[in-house]
């Protein structure tokens, strides 16, 4: 048996808020705030710590550009080494300057894989808002295998009905990534995070998990766009033999 903690969307140095253009359009703009969701960061790493986790999943948006290098520091403290994926405010070559993965690929993505005697773990970089056709090229070779797959990607693959995922911010080409996941016999369990909410969607062989943020949660059931800055969390995935169960860790302030 062994737990993992994937935790995600930490925003570090990043405030967010909306804008309106007047046409019932809205908006998700940052602005920097040098001290922002630092507290709540190192509350889940005290947590993860705590349990005495050491496997760990970070499931990208940093945060600003000026928060890469406290980002690792903070988990050098921690003595956390985590796998990394790349979510949408975050870039390889920035991300490269304080962290160096065993990732596949030529420099500009952070892709990955690794196995057990159960599963196959995929790790997608979503970074661009979609997947290269190098990496969708790259993902389907990895989709060979006769064990069950879990993918951790930054953005879900699975469509969620949510008012964000029709405001620009789903990822391009999921549909190829789904069709691929549905031609194949595996199990495939997908975590992600991205839309900063908990949710849990099945489609035929594939399950998904979005995890809740580190730094704010949107709310999902709603018509508009709704941001709640007082609850943050992360998950935790336990696998033992071939089989997955999840637990949500939620803080609130």
């Amino acid at each position: 048996m062994k737990k993992v903690a994937f935790f995600t969307d930490t925003h570090l140095g990043q405030e967010v808020y909306l804008t309106n253009d007047g046409l019932g359009s809205e908006k998700m703009i940052y602005r920097e705030e040098p001290d922002g969701h630092k507290e709540n960061f190192r509350t889940v790493l005290n947590d993860i710590v705590g349990k005495g986790i050491s496997e760990v999943v970070f499931g990208g948006d940093i945060g600003s550009k000026e928060s890469n290098k406290y980002f690792f520091d903070t988990l050098l403290e921690y003595n956390i080494t985590p796998r990394i994926i790349l979510g949408n405010h975050d870039s390889c070559s920035e991300v490269s300057k304080y962290f160096t993965p065993d990732f596949t690929g030529d420099g500009q993505e952070m892709i990955n894989v690794q196995e057990d005697n159960f599963y196959k773990y995929i790790y997608l970089d979503t970074s661009s808002n979609a997947i290269t056709a190098g990496q969708f090229a790259w993902f389907k070779e990895q989709l060979q295998t006769s064990k069950k797959i879990i993918i951790f990607s930054h953005h879900p693959v699975l469509e969620i009905n949510t008012p964000i995922d029709h405001l620009g911010a789903a990822l391009n080409r999921r549909e190829e990534i789904k069709h691929a996941l549905l031609q194949i016999e595996n199990e495939v369990t997908i975590f992600c995070g991205h839309y900063h909410m908990e949710d849990v969607k099945s489609e035929n062989n594939i399950i998904q998990y979005s995890t809740l943020a580190c730094s704010y949660q949107i709310e999902k059931a709603v018509n508009n766009v709704i941001i709640n800055d007082q609850l943050f969390g992360y998950k935790i995935i336990t696998i033992e033999n071939n089989s997955i169960s999840t637990a949500l860790i939620a803080f609130a302030k």
